[in-house]
């Protein structure tokens, strides 16, 4: 508009002055051209639907496409159209995604591109912004749609095999070397009696064949009912490694967490990261703490990737002092449930901490993520208490896990 106007104005002056009826012919064309342009681009513009799809969550490393759907649901043909989606750039190569097309009457039209799940987090899409205008691009409009999708980013899960976490636990799901632990359900074999042996265990059906009384051998088990606790208080972390300590305890947190509800395990996690969905603290309110109770399942499973997808450090006194809640979150464990403590090394307290948790029946296993050259000495104070104290620096230090 900006430049045709002055146009205008100047072809008036020239035809009032010359009174040449050609001028006058090409200033009512251009003049009804301009009109019907701004009635014809405005509507047509309005008239346009878009719909944005794609998979909400993603692990850790996926590729996966979006799709924009685009319809004209006018009468009127779209002459141009252009497209500007934002996209953060953890999620993909460019922060932004442009395309021009122009639509017919009713014409529908998918553009695609690809999100890369690169950093674990919890992104919001777009906006994405639609701008369209008359053929003389004279009149523009500008159309954003706040639509607000959202997509969150698992963090990275390491596979493990075999954890070894110590458990008291008794009739679970897990092979026990234990023998205390013995599944009555679960029936491993039959072997001859011998004095001493309960009859609740004869086998009386195989007695009568074979000729001999035999008794029946249960297969051992426990339950592995795990707590893990993650320190995420930016103010225990020195500040060259706060950033990749708290993402490799988040990824400690994760690939635990997976392992043991894979293996139908009950999981809860506590830590004092900030969950933004949360209101943000305030004076009146609590410190930051976020919480998942103790549970098994796929559903569950979820919730807590999610938590972990999402959860941040903190830091300046907005965080529960860790100890604080590691005392009030195991509180609700059964007795000899194991319990993760993530931390970044050891503090003041840490092991009376630890030594109480053991005295109420729990066996606390400690995982530090800072390169300590004390750690000889935090391992040897964490056996004298019963408990095991585990260094993972990196991802190769998981090995002893796979």
């Amino acid at each position: 508009m900006g430049r045709l106007l002055p146009f205008l104005i100047l072809l008036m002056a020239v035809a009032f002055f010359t009174r040449v009826e050609f001028f006058f012919y090409l200033l009512y064309a251009l003049f009804g051209i301009f009109v019907l342009g701004r009635l014809w681009a405005q509507r047509s513009v309005r008239a346009v639907a878009l719909q944005r799809k794609h998979e909400e969550r993603l692990f850790w490393g996926d590729q996966v496409p979006v799709q924009l759907e685009i319809r004209n649901t006018g009468w009127l043909p779209v002459l141009w159209l252009r497209l500007d989606d934002g996209v953060p750039l953890e999620l993909g190569s460019s922060a932004h995604h442009r395309w021009v097309i122009s639509l017919a009457p009713h014409e529908r039209q998918v553009l695609s591109y690809t999100l890369r799940g690169r950093r674990r987090g919890y992104y919001q899409l777009g906006p994405l912004v639609t701008l369209g205008g008359d053929l003389l691009g004279s009149t523009t409009y500008k159309v954003p749609h706040h639509d607000g999708d959202l997509v969150i980013v698992y963090p990275k899960i390491v596979p493990l095999r075999d954890l070894g976490l110590p458990s008291q636990s008794p009739f679970g799901t897990l092979p026990s070397r234990q023998r205390l632990f013995e599944d009555p359900t679960r029936i491993r074999g039959v072997r001859d009696y011998q004095p001493g042996d309960s009859l609740r265990r004869m086998d009386w059906k195989t007695s009568a064949r074979v000729g001999a009384l035999q008794v029946r051998r249960y297969e051992p088990t426990m339950a592995l009912e795990t707590g893990i606790l993650l320190n995420l208080d930016s103010d225990d972390y020195p500040p060259q490694h706060c950033r990749d300590a708290t993402e490799r305890g988040i990824v400690v947190a994760a690939s635990l967490a997976t392992h043991l509800i894979e293996k139908r395990q009950a999981v809860s996690l506590a830590t004092n990261g900030r969950d933004p969905l949360q209101d943000p603290p305030s004076a009146e309110k609590a410190r930051t703490a976020s919480a998942l109770p103790l549970r098994k399942g796929r559903e569950h499973l979820m919730q807590v990737l999610d938590l972990l997808a999402r959860i941040e450090r903190t830091g300046e006194d907005e965080a529960v002092p860790f100890l604080d809640l590691l005392s009030r979150r195991t509180l609700a464990l059964p007795w000899g449930s194991t319990v993760v403590v993530i931390t970044p090394r050891e503090v003041a307290g840490l092991f009376d901490t630890l030594l109480t948790l053991r005295r109420r029946g729990l066996l606390p296993i400690l995982v530090l993520l800072l390169p300590d050259l004390e750690f000889t000495l935090t391992a040897r104070r964490a056996d004298q208490i019963g408990t095991q104290a585990i260094r993972i620096w990196s991802e190769q230090d998981l090995d002893m896990w796979r």
